[in-house]
């Protein structure tokens, strides 16, 4: 996989999450809310990671 596939992985399924938690919301689920919130975070944090910081992961093609 390549760089730039890898960071659009992960904001992808992040974005998938994030409408799902906006459900949950709506809901009144606010705990399972509040745990896919994080997911959506964490998914993100991975792409910004893959983006500006890992310099030394090798990437397939």
């Amino acid at each position: 996989m390549k760089k730039a596939d890898l960071i659009k992985y992960w904001i992808d399924s992040s974005d998938r999450d994030f409408t799902t938690m906006a459900h949950l919301f709506e809901k009144g689920d606010y705990h399972w809310a509040l745990f896919i919130g994080h997911l959506v975070i964490e998914k993100l944090l991975k792409a910004y990671y893959v983006k500006n910081i890992d310099n030394t992961t090798i990437y397939s093609q």
